[in-house]
């Protein structure tokens, strides 16, 4: 304090005095004022030390700028350090990283409204381009051949633009008259991305015309588009191949990426003549052998039995294919996390015996498994029932089961059910869960660990919005929102009191209460072109 306010606090005091206040009552304020002026001192003491912990995050040119923000004085955006703009992005934008651009096509799937909402961004200003550069192109989709010529040329005008891909999804058909060109540029863009962690390819690359639709021909893997892969040793986290149906897919060189030592999860057809081979994977974790379409064949004796994953961890297998208990025999050991998958649903089909449930069968091979998921063949309330057939283990902690939809007297009597712990009543897990299989905007083989299922009960329910469709993430389940507005709970409780034991159901769902009504989904206006299926970014802007 200066000499000249300690000069005007005595002359109020003074001035307190000669109006005969109490002594007693001056000294009261000056304490209260005292303490008031000692916590004011405290709060801009931790201020200041929040803001030296946010600013050593940044660079030294960054500091200035970003203390200015952070004291809450004027400036615009492009005063921000690009830091920070990141952030704030990373928080608003859809997590385009999290929806599959396979599944479904077309301008109003949520993978291209999300890419179209960071393309309107950055349209804004010179400066917002820049800035949203590394969202618009951390994951690629090619859906059309044109879109492949473009990038490439993207790239050969722009060579920044070639550490920020982080995923390239190939998934376009090509006619035979332009397909040395694509392949070209194809092959170019693979060795051009250098940081490159995920590459995904499908069968549509490699489909040749053939007048006969009953039967689908394909071209074999090129010995350039190969090579480029192999140039991706140092970087490539993840590859997939999703066979598109058919008898045929087409023969990835799976010795191209053996050499790839950041190579953590493969997805693979299961009848690759690769299977057979002795091959290594030192650092595999994740092996997916789900995506199954050829289930005619009753013959995979051997497959992928020969390979080493000496630190494989998580396994998804197929539902239809009968290999799941050779391949549990060889990597059932060292596994924590199994999931049967039935995509197409043929296992009720080919397998209609009930007595055949590989998830219950083979689950003394694996003796750390702690995350068991699994499809059921209907969603009726005598699936679940099978449950009761397991047998004690001593590590599996949770189970998650797909079903067509979560809703209803369904759900009901489900909630009933885990409340009064009468499902599996040998095993010691904590949790038993639903998940929608509606839910196929998200990558599906991943949704068990995005909305894991030890997140704490007091942290549940909660909703989670992308581009206006909302997933709610309970503690009996993951399902869409709509759900609880198309079937409220107490049009759960009506329909479970027509079923058997409805009296019991419905008194212990309402005990249960692990979901909440959800608003509405509103839908989402986002306007688009019609080139707007894929990434058509004008080579100008870049």
């Amino acid at each position: 304090m200066d000499s000249s306010d300690q000069v005007h606090d005595n002359e109020e005091v003074m001035a307190l005095i000669q109006e005969g206040q109490p002594l007693s009552d001056i000294l009261k304020e000056l304490i209260s004022l005292r303490r008031w002026k000692e916590k004011r001192i405290q709060a801009e003491k931790q201020e200041t030390h929040r803001m030296e912990r946010m600013l050593t995050r940044l660079c030294e040119n960054c500091k200035d700028t970003a203390a200015r923000w952070i004291r809450h004085q004027n400036g615009s955006t492009d005063d921000l350090p690009i830091e920070l703009l990141h952030t704030i992005l990373r928080f608003t934008l859809p997590p385009s990283t999290l929806l599959d651009p396979t599944p479904s096509r077309g301008a109003q799937s949520l993978w291209i409204r999300a890419l179209m909402i960071k393309k309107g961004l950055s349209q804004v200003s010179k400066r917002w381009h820049s800035v949203l550069l590394p969202f618009l192109y951390e994951e690629v989709a090619f859906r059309h051949a044109t879109q492949v010529r473009a990038f490439a040329a993207s790239l050969r005008g722009n060579a920044d633009l070639t550490s920020l891909v982080r995923r390239i999804v190939v998934d376009c058909p090509v006619i035979s008259e332009i397909r040395d060109v694509v392949i070209g540029d194809l092959a170019y863009i693979l060795t051009r991305c250098t940081r490159l962690r995920v590459l995904v390819f499908t069968d549509n690359l490699f489909v040749m015309e053939d007048g006969d639709l009953r039967s689908v021909a394909l071209y074999p893997f090129p010995s350039t588009l190969a090579a480029a892969v192999e140039t991706l040793s140092g970087t490539l986290r993840r590859f997939e191949q999703w066979p598109q149906g058919g008898g045929h897919h087409f023969t990835f060189p799976i010795r191209c990426i053996t050499s790839c030592q950041q190579l953590t999860s493969l997805a693979i057809n299961i009848d690759h003549p690769a299977s057979l081979e002795p091959i290594s994977f030192p650092s595999l974790e994740e092996l997916d052998l789900s995506q199954e379409y050829d289930v005619r064949r009753a013959e995979h004796s051997g497959r992928f039995t020969t390979w080493e994953l000496p630190l494989i961890k998580r396994l998804i297998l197929p539902m239809a294919t009968n290999i799941q208990g050779e391949v549990l025999l060889k990597y059932g050991r060292t596994i924590d996390y199994l999931e049967f998958r039935d995509h197409l649903d043929m296992a009720p089909h080919l397998h209609p015996e009930s007595s055949r449930h590989p998830y219950i069968d083979f689950l003394h091979l694996c003796p750390k498994l702690r995350h068991l998921v699994f499809q059921v063949k209907t969603s009726h309330l005598s699936d679940f029932q099978l449950l009761n057939r397991f047998q004690a283990h001593r590590t599996l902690a949770y189970i998650d089961i797909w079903v067509a939809s979560p809703a209803g007297a369904l759900r009901s009597q489900f909630l009933a059910l885990r409340q009064a712990r009468k499902l599996a009543p040998g095993v010691p897990w904590k949790n038993i869960r639903l998940l929608d299989r509606a839910l196929n905007y998200i990558h599906t083989r991943r949704l068990p660990q995005l909305f894991p299922p030890d997140t704490p009960e007091d942290e549940l329910p909660c909703t989670h919005t992308i581009l206006g469709l909302a997933i709610v993430h309970a503690p009996w389940g993951v399902y869409r929102s709509d759900l609880d507005v198309l079937y409220p709970e107490d049009s759960d409780s009506e329909e479970a009191s027509d079923s058997e034991d409805s009296d019991e159901d419905s008194e212990e769902s309402s005990v249960d209460g692990t979901f909440s009504p959800a608003t509405t989904p509103s839908d989402d206006t986002v306007t688009e072109s019609e080139d707007a299926d894929g990434m058509d970014i004008d080579p100008g802007l870049v």
